[in-house]
């Protein structure tokens, strides 16, 4: 995905999820701010909710909204950031994307860091998520020309789109989920047409990756994100995205 002169990702995000068992301090986004504050010294706080279900065999018994705390440490930058809720760690990074050789360390090093500050005793949810937005020169386009994942139209139907959005789900190894999702979105440039492309690939089975198994699964749902990114385009498109600015 960024192995191009101008890669497409607007985001990329890493997100763990721990266990309900994880011990989870009162002062831990403080500890966690002491070990981050070099490299992430802006600290902000924002609200946020939290979905939790009841269910058994024979179905849900009901649920609770809770609103929580999120503690944000950004780079000086603001376009790196680390946001820790409770029982919750998402790395973030905003355009431009430095590569993943440049994300990498960090979801290491982040996850390194909260293992070292409570003891992880198993994880909920793992999951990767890039945000591509794709600009093409022109505003009627043939999406076949450019992408191989987009909706197919019968004969019997129109075939002046104004919107659309067209998704999946392919599972991978038993326990894994990638979810791809295309839409039309707002250009930049007048006269572009635009898309936004979304891989979301996450652990869908709890407790099926041990918590030191966690950076090794980051490495492999990077792979298959990549993979399945250039399934979706064609050389065309690659071509604009190697164009020189």
């Amino acid at each position: 995905m960024n192995d191009y002169r101008n890669p497409p990702i607007v985001e990329a995000v890493c997100e763990f999820r721990f266990s309900s068992d994880t011990p989870w301090e009162q002062d831990l986004p403080d500890r966690f701010y002491d070990a981050v504050k070099d490299q992430f010294p802006i600290r902000e706080s924002k609200k946020g909710q939290s979905l939790e279900i009841k269910a058994d065999n024979t179905g849900i018994e009901g649920h609770r909204v809770e609103t929580i705390e999120i503690q944000v440490f950004l780079a000086q930058d603001r376009r790196m950031l680390i946001q820790l809720g409770p029982r919750g760690l998402s790395i973030n990074c905003l355009r431009p994307y430095p590569s993943w050789e440049g994300f990498r360390p960090l979801i290491h090093q982040t996850y390194e860091t909260i293992s070292s500050l409570t003891s992880v005793r198993g994880l909920d949810r793992i999951g990767i998520l890039y945000v591509d937005k794709i600009e093409i020169p022109g505003e009627k386009i043939r999406l076949e020309d450019y992408f191989t994942f987009y909706p197919h139209l019968g004969e019997g139907l129109p075939k002046d789109l104004m919107n659309f959005m067209v998704g999946c789900d392919f599972a991978y190894r038993d326990r894994d989920v990638c979810r791809l999702k295309l839409t039309r979105a707002m250009p930049e440039k007048p006269g572009n047409s635009a898309y936004l492309l979304t891989t979301d690939y996450f652990l869908a089975r709890k407790d099926t990756v041990k918590p030191d198994d966690a950076c090794a699964w980051v490495e492999e749902a990077h792979a298959a994100v990549k993979s399945l990114f250039k399934g979706c385009i064609t050389k065309k498109l690659e071509e604009i995205f190697n164009q020189e600015d």
